[in-house]
């Protein structure tokens, strides 16, 4: 049998949710990003969705189940992020086929159906199938010995936890269930590697472990203690990649075709050699990392610096220094998340919104490292050729430099350096760190590298000075040329918001002694406020004691005010509207739109998204005051009923802001200063961006109204086209709607008569072979429809016809082939047959009933496959 990854996930589900004598409850997978374990940064086995069971504390209507389950493998103990793509086995994200035991049956009957669904189902060559148990697990030895048949001399005793050996013995990780397990092998031969680690317990790749059946008997405490559950269960765990690389005959999992159509893709857009050794490796390590951001962030989770979005954040930036390695001189992983859909469909559901939202994710974030990484690999570069001759090592004040001054991270100097020989100083490194988190604690001098930053006074000054300022007058601290005529700025005071909760950064202009500076983006880093922006006048020559004027954008500033109170607003319209468990997940908030996220499992109605928009609109018209209080002790804003975010930290003190008398939150952007300011709020969109969050995107004031004004020229557009007045667009769109309906039914009429193909022209050069009617032809068609329905209406016509016609259909050869009912009992007409005679000829394939059959090939070939249709016939009846 031909596997393919869709029937050897079926087969292990059927296998085992219609087996005989123990049927298991077949259970979806849960997402990859745990939802109620906070011990883990994602989902890293199949059992981790049943640990309350498996520990006894729950009970569900089921006590045997059955999975196929997405999981990650990046941190902690089960970390395979630096040997994938290296070889053949190892993976970030992967798919794992379970069974489990709720204190049903235990290792007999486990073995036993791993054995059953190996060599029966798979039917995986007995004689290559090794086995290994715990160093003391006599039970399984046993069964397997004497039960299943396996010889002694492929049966391994392996671990010894007492000692620090936890081979065989599973675990979750450093608590939790856990116990003894017995793997099952596979021995691939000498072609996957005749080294000498090449062995049972060796660290090559002969010998492929496919299958692992746990025996929980443990739970682990944190102390390493072990107390036996209440029950004794089976969880096992079967690689989906390793037994489908094991079923196609490959001794490479990203050989198979769940990689395959992805490492083409890849190779398709940069032109990359898979045969080629090196950007082998580059290829499969994309095609990996590319399915785990896909499905990470298709569930919600965002790249940061810190926890699982680092995790993130490390593996597509892996991706990116290949693909750059491959050519990829900008952001590409974005363009092949249709591709990951596409693999999975009809396994893991990624709608197109989710799609498009992950794309949108991705494509931001490997813009912003590619120009991390262009930057920084230049000056690694530069840095090495350097030193060419001498000592081949990166100083850890070298690596900081490259870190701290230009953003490349730590973990791509080591790959790099490592890569080219060289070595890296962590312990300079580390020391460097230490000095300025040091520096930052004594509040010393922001930067001392003047070769970098022209300094001019101490420390990275106080900050915001106040949100009612429109210009201050302000001593720089220091600043430094950037590439392009870009300038970086630190003020020690500034009026210009810097981007934060959501709330993009004000514009504005600094002017100094002899020139001007446009002030494009502010950012705020440990504290210290950096102003971005590009001269528009003069040259920076500043001293110590000069000093400059900023002047706020307050147009620019007043647009943002009222977007951001619009959230606010919209965040209590939903409360209200949609239910009281909804949550803020995220926010932007820019002069021209606002977008916010919320927690939601499904998507607005339209009367939900009307009614939500009323409400909002009713508070604007109030015209109450939003009033703003500073230094707010927390414990008082939460007694007073105050909305925070979910998972923020909050000080003693807090900034609250009442937007009239339902909308009450924490919150440190700017506000409009009155709910009428607002003027009107329109929702443009609503979509799903992750499993659970949902989000709308409005517009307000001027951009609300540029909006409307938009809409209003495109309905009169519309309505000159249908040649009619705006107020009767919708009448007339009616009827052209109706008369499209008639022409589609006339359409399908036609179609279903065979799409005008001349019946009588067909029949006339029909064959009599055998005492059948056959009548073969190449038809010029628009749809399968149409030559389905061409094949029925020659067959009800003769009933004693063998009817095989062929059409070039999007592309493709297709081939239909039918037997009428009086030839229905003799056997020497198969339509199966047929088709599958004259699609091999097409380098394609195809089959069916002996009545009828349907398949396809390459269209170039199917004149001459159609040509060989009577003879091909004629040979079946003798």
């Amino acid at each position: 049998m031909s596997w393919e990854q869709h029937t050897i996930r079926r087969a292990f589900l059927d296998f085992f949710a219609a087996h005989a004598t123990l049927p298991h409850q077949e259970v979806s997978s849960s997402p990859i990003i745990p939802r109620d374990d906070p011990t883990l940064y994602f989902t890293n086995a199949g059992m981790n969705q049943f640990k309350s069971l498996l520990l006894g504390e729950e009970k569900r209507d089921y006590t045997r189940a059955c999975s196929v389950q997405k999981c990650m493998r990046v941190s902690g103990k089960h970390n395979d992020l630096d040997a994938v793509g290296k070889d053949g086995r190892h993976l970030t994200w992967f798919e794992m086929l379970g069974n489990w035991s709720f204190g049903d049956y235990y290792k007999r009957e486990a073995i036993t159906m791993a054995w059953k669904l190996s060599t029966e189902v798979y039917k995986l060559d007995k004689e290559r199938i090794y086995v290994s148990v715990y160093k003391d697990d006599d039970e399984s030895y046993a069964i397997w010995r004497d039960e299943i048949g396996v010889p002694e001399a492929r049966i391994y005793r392996f671990g010894d936890v007492e000692n620090g050996d936890e081979e065989n013995f599973w675990s979750m990780g450093p608590t939790g269930p856990c116990g003894p397990c017995t793997e099952l092998f596979y021995d691939l031969g000498p072609e996957a590697g005749d080294g000498p680690e090449d062995v049972m317990g060796g660290e090559g790749d002969r010998y492929m472990e496919f299958w692992n059946n746990v025996f929980m008997e443990f739970n682990r405490d944190a102390d390493g203690k072990l107390t036996p559950l209440a029950l004794q269960s089976v969880d096992t765990g079967m690689g989906m990649e390793r037994i489908t690389m094991i079923l196609q005959g490959h001794t490479s999992v990203f050989d198979t075709d769940l990689f395959q159509p992805i490492i083409d893709a890849i190779a398709g857009l940069c032109g990359a050699d898979k045969a080629d050794p090196v950007q082998k490796i580059d290829l499969q390590i994309i095609a990996d990392h590319l399915r785990s951001v896909t499905f990470v962030i298709s569930e919600g989770g965002q790249f940061s610096n810190e926890g699982r979005g680092y995790v993130l954040r490390r593996i597509l930036r892996r991706a990116v220094r290949h693909g750059r390695r491959l050519g990829f001189e900008g952001p590409f992983l974005h363009k092949l998340v249709n591709v990951v859909a596409e693999q999975f469909k009809g396994v893991y559901a990624l709608p197109p919104h989710i799609l498009a939202n992950t794309a949108a994710t991705l494509e931001a974030e490997e813009a912003r490292f590619f120009r991390t990484i262009d930057r920084g690999m230049a000056l690694m570069t530069q840095l090495m050729e350097d030193k060419a001759g001498g000592a081949r090592l990166i100083s850890g004040e070298e690596m900081f430099k490259l870190y701290d001054t230009y953003g490349f991270p730590p973990d791509l100097t080591r790959i790099e350096a490592a890569e080219h020989g060289f070595s890296v100083d962590e312990a300079g490194f580390e020391a460097e760190m230490e000095r300025v988190r040091e520096e930052a604690r004594s509040k010393a001098k922001f930067y001392d590298d003047g070769a970098e930053w022209t300094v001019l006074g101490e420390g990275g000054g106080r900050g915001f000075a106040d949100y009612n300022l429109d210009a201050l007058e302000t001593r720089p601290l220091r600043w430094r040329a950037r590439e392009g005529g870009a300038v970086e700025m630190v003020l020690a005071e500034t009026p210009l918001y810097a981007e934060s909760g959501g709330e993009i950064a004000d514009h504005g202009t600094i002017k100094g002694p002899g020139f001007t500076l446009a002030v494009h983006d502010v950012q705020k880093v440990n504290g210290v406020f950096f102003h971005h922006g590009a001269l528009t006048a003069g040259a920076i020559d500043l001293r110590a004691e000069d000093t400059v004027t900023v002047t706020v954008d307050t147009t620019r500033r007043d647009q943002k005010r009222i977007h951001h109170t619009a959230t606010h607003l919209l965040h209590a319209a939903l409360k209200a509207i949609v239910g009281p468990h909804v949550e803020q997940k995220g926010s932007v908030v820019e002069p021209d739109r606002l977008r916010f996220d919320f927690s939601h499992g499904k998507p607005l109605s339209a009367d939900e998204l009307a009614a939500v928009q009323a409400w909002a609109n009713a508070r604007i018209r109030e015209n109450e005051a939003v009033i703003i209080e500073e230094g707010v002790p927390i414990d008082e804003a939460r007694a007073r009923g105050v909305v925070a975010l979910f998972g923020e930290k909050y000080g003693e003190a807090v900034r609250t802001v009442r937007a009239g008398g339902q909308s009450f939150e924490l919150c440190g952007g700017n506000h409009a200063r009155r709910t009428g300011d607002i003027s009107y709020v329109v929702i443009t969109s609503e979509s799903g961006v992750a499993a659970g969050v949902r989000r709308i995107e409005a517009v307000v004031g001027h951009a609300a109204e540029a909006l409307l004004n938009q809409e209003r020229a495109m309905l009169a557009e519309a309505a000159a086209l249908l040649k009619t007045a705006p107020a009767r667009l919708l009448e007339r769109l009616g009827a052209v709607l109706e008369e499209s309906r008639e022409l589609s039914k006339a359409l399908t009429a036609l179609r279903q008569k065979g799409g005008g193909v001349d019946l009588d022209a067909l029949l006339a050069a029909a064959v009599e072979i055998g005492g059948g009617l056959v009548v073969a032809a190449k038809v010029e068609v628009d749809s399968r429809e149409t030559l389905s329905a061409l094949v029925d209406r020659v067959r009800d016509k003769h009933t004693n016809a063998v009817v095989v016609l062929g059409a070039v259909l999007e592309g493709k050869g297709a081939v239909i082939a039918a037997k009428g009912p009086a030839l229905k009992a003799d056997k020497r007409f198969h339509a199966g047959q047929i088709v599958q005679a004259i699609t091999g000829l097409m380098g394609g394939r195809g089959g069916g009933r002996p009545d009828f059959a349907q398949g396809g090939g390459e269209a170039s070939r199917l004149a001459a496959a159609m040509a060989q249709a009577v003879e091909i016939i004629r040979g079946q009846a003798g």
